[in-house]
């Protein structure tokens, strides 16, 4: 802090926020980490039904803001003078409905995780203030339509599932962050940013992000673990997209721009405690859901405790369906493998229907297209296997996410030898190019799964053993990259970087894909430990107090997931299914 405390430029970030407000204006006065600069934001009130927000852009010291604010009381004596509203912690939006702008500021937080020194927060109390003076304000400010969507936006809970940071992007992977060169603002057009609309204004007429808070819906846990001695932090963050959001049964399958239902990118993140001065090794890996991507619907009944499901309307072309996994190309590259988990035989057919359009879609798609672009696709009865007395629903679902991640690699950080202060400062290492890398196939034996589509048999339990079946698309095959896998966890000192993603769905979403991501985050967290040389072995034994531990976490975050989108918590819990 050091050199912040010669060039306020080097504060690069607001954090703590004080409101002022005479008759003709509101003034919001930030300040540093340290409080040792500050900035101020004007905020006209003389108008009724517009914004009108100018930036003083002098950083100022704390005496010099205490004697603005001096003269701005003076000069505001004759109509009431300066007076305190409220502290605050960032802007979370501005927003109009018929007349009026409204303030919506956070004004308690509270500390949930702190990444490589990095705090994340969540909100414990945010507030709505109307910007225009009462005086000027008409009664459509008072009419029963403003009040109601005033009432509406208030019932919008910002204490439950949001979280942000100020100097980390987490509405990003951290390998993304790492790849990103020289980034100096949040990246308010993420994805996985939820009031990117309700901060524009003031981005917008700030031409920066100093004043407002990016946030992130989903749900945040970290906790710490020793192993040997030594203390690691693993942190699991999910982080669901504002495209096509909303709750179960409103929202299901595609939309023409081929973003789906329940989209939820979950990042599993490992560091040591002294990652916090980038002297310490990190891992992360990456994991997706989505609801299947097709035009299908379910009416919600009383009656019903499943509603049939309805495929609304055939693409024959699945145009949306590409789009959507373009779009997932784009975002985490190739192999793109999805884990399909919806039933194989009804009495009264339901998700098989969406299973046999689903493997049509898949099997259109992969016409024409090089094999390494070739979606891999994996189809497995959950409910038909789990039924099973001896059924070991986590071995097999280990198995996938073993050869999952021989495919796709994981983020390792190696052993930095540059020292950085900020990870949003970080620039773009040499072997990586726009967050992917070029992952060469080599001539080992891993090619156990050969089809492009695969039907993962109850009856088999092993998959070093399973061949195609009866509805395989074409022999586009997993690429056989074991040898470069194992490369890539014993380069102790050599950043390694993962190139696609593995893809789960069921129907909801929900309870199956719960117990499928926690086995690939079992999976993943071994050769997270085993690549920061904290264990010898790739495999975490699924009885031990480490697997116990990753197993909460990620039943904590099956409840807020269920609960955001299906309004209760999960009916399956991960540990009762893999016992």
């Amino acid at each position: 802090m050091a050199a912040e405390a010669d060039d306020p430029s080097l504060a690069a970030t607001l954090e703590k926020f004080r409101l002022y407000e005479t008759r003709a204006r509101f003034y919001v006065i930030g300040s540093s980490r340290e409080k040792r600069w500050f900035r101020v934001l004007k905020i006209d009130r003389s108008e009724p039904s517009e914004l009108n927000v100018s930036e003083d852009p002098v950083w100022y010291s704390l005496q010099e803001v205490k004697s603005l604010l001096q003269r701005i009381d003076e000069g505001n004596r004759s109509t009431g003078g300066l007076a305190f509203v409220t502290k605050a912690y960032g802007i979370a939006g501005c927003i109009k409905f018929l007349e009026s702008y409204y303030l919506i500021l956070v004004t308690k937080r509270r500390q949930i995780g702190c990444i490589c020194g990095h705090a994340i927060y969540c909100i414990d109390e945010s507030q709505m203030i109307t910007i225009p003076h009462s005086s000027v304000q008409t009664d459509v400010a008072t009419s029963k339509n403003e009040l109601r969507y005033k009432k509406l936006l208030a019932s919008v809970d910002l204490t439950k599932d949001f979280f942000y940071s100020y100097t980390y992007p987490i509405m990003q992977s951290l390998q993304q962050s790492v790849t990103s060169a020289g980034m100096k603002e949040m990246p308010y057009e993420n994805l996985f940013v939820w009031n990117t609309f309700l901060t524009e204004p003031v981005r917008s007429r700030c031409h920066n992000t100093l004043w407002t808070v990016a946030l992130v819906h989903g749900h945040f846990k970290q906790v710490k673990l020793s192993i040997f001695g030594r203390e690691i932090n693993v942190v699991l963050s999910s982080r669901r997209s504002r495209h096509f959001a909303g709750t179960r049964y409103l929202k299901r399958g595609v939309n023409d721009h081929g973003k789906v239902a329940n989209d939820v990118e979950t990042e599993q993140i490992v560091f040591e405690e002294e990652a916090g001065s980038w002297k310490g090794r990190m891992s992360a890996v990456v994991q997706m859901r989505g609801s299947i991507p097709l035009f299908w619907s379910q009416e919600a009944s009383r009656l019903s405790p499943k509603p049939d499901i309805f495929v609304q309307r055939y693409d024959p072309t699945y145009e949306a369906t590409k789009l959507h996994f373009d779009d997932l190309a784009r975002r985490y590259g190739h192999p793109i493998i999805i884990l399909n988990l919806i039933k194989t035989v009804e009495k009264r057919p339901r998700e098989m229907m969406l299973r046999r359009e689903y493997c049509r879609a898949v099997e259109y798609l992969n016409q024409n297209v090089p094999e390494e672009k070739k979606l891999r696709f994996i189809h497995w009865d959950f409910h038909k296997f789990a039924k099973s007395k001896s059924a070991n629903v986590l071995g097999v679902l280990g198995k996938v996410a073993g050869e999952a991640l021989d495919l796709t690699g994981f983020y390792y950080s190696g052993k930095p030898k540059v020292q950085k202060k900020r990870l949003i400062q970080l620039s773009r290492t040499s072997t990586a190019r726009d967050g992917s890398l070029d992952i060469r196939a080599s001539s080992g034996d891993l090619s156990r799964l050969r089809d492009g589509s695969l039907d993962i048999r109850a009856s088999s339990g092993d998959l070093s053993r399973l061949s195609s079946n009866a509805e395989a698309l074409s022999s586009t095959g997993f690429q056989d990259m074991r040898n470069q896998a194992n490369k890539q966890e014993f380069l102790g000192d050599t950043p390694c970087y993962q190139t696609g993603v593995l893809r789960t769905n069921c129907i909801d979403c929900l309870d199956r894909t719960n117990v499928a991501q926690y086995a690939y985050g079992l999976a993943a967290l071994g050769r997270q430990l085993h690549a920061m040389g904290l264990t010898d072995v790739l495999k975490i034994h699924p009885d031990s107090s480490i697997a116990s531990a990753l197993m909460e976490m990620y039943q904590s975050m099956g409840d807020a997931l269920a609960h955001q989108y299906g309004g209760s918590a999960a009916h399956n819990t991960t540990s009762s299914t893999v016992q």
